[in-house]
């Protein structure tokens, strides 16, 4: 877990031009290190594209981002201690749901022996226990986002950062997914940023609800 701070961050496509976009325009906002912030705001709203630029991938036009005391100018995506889940599950098809999880934890550092017990657990708390010697292709929508969201709960993060966690699946399924995330953190606690249009998600999901739309928090 750590502090998340944004000062005056933005992001404008074809700067100078006449077709410039200010996706993210001049963000800046504080999380406490442990604390679970939802932000809510229409398709468009400059949501994903904040979350984007935390995880280093894309470049803010101008800003900074800092986590844990670091600056994260600079720093490559894969050297930043994140867990992220976007819209799209962005599973590999040859890779088993455990093999998932397991190679999250093997590029966070988590140690071979203690791999077993994490992996167990987190799949118990998202109902997919059954699912772990399955591939992608194998498993339903709903299962194919639960195995995303675990990967993204099982390692050791800084920071978890979320996009529409709840999307794609039914009210029965989103009802399981809340509860289990909900579960895994008062156990593990973490420091979260939730983006979503569903401001039910958002309540349910955080403890602070934020609001953004043409690029601006609210």
């Amino acid at each position: 877990m750590a502090t998340l701070l944004i000062d005056n961050l933005a992001k404008t496509y074809a700067p100078g031009t006449p077709n410039a976009v200010d996706a993210v325009a001049g963000v800046s906002m504080r999380m406490e290190d442990g604390e679970r912030v939802a932000i809510v705001g229409p398709s468009g709203g400059g949501k994903t594209t904040l979350l984007m630029l935390i995880a280093g991938l894309l470049s803010p036009t101008e800003g900074t981002i800092t986590l844990g005391g670091r600056d994260l100018s600079g720093v490559r995506p894969d050297k930043r201690n994140l867990a992220v889940v976007f819209q799209h599950d962005a599973l590999y098809p040859h890779l088993s749901a455990r093999k998932h999880l397991e190679l999250s934890l093997r590029s966070s550092g988590v140690p071979r022996r203690s791999m077993p017990a994490r992996i167990s657990t987190v799949a118990d708390r998202l109902g997919i226990v059954d699912c772990l010697g399955r591939s992608p292709g194998a498993l339903s929508g709903g299962q194919r986002r639960r195995v995303a969201l675990a990967r993204a709960m099982v390692r050791p993060a800084d920071l978890v950062l979320l996009d529409e966690p709840l999307s794609g699946v039914d009210d029965a399924m989103s009802e399981q997914i809340r509860g289990g995330l909900l579960e895994h953190w008062a156990q593990t606690p973490a420091t979260v940023l939730i983006v979503t249009h569903n401001e039910r998600t958002a309540d349910q999901l955080a403890g602070r609800t934020l609001t953004m739309q043409g690029g601006k928090l609210g």
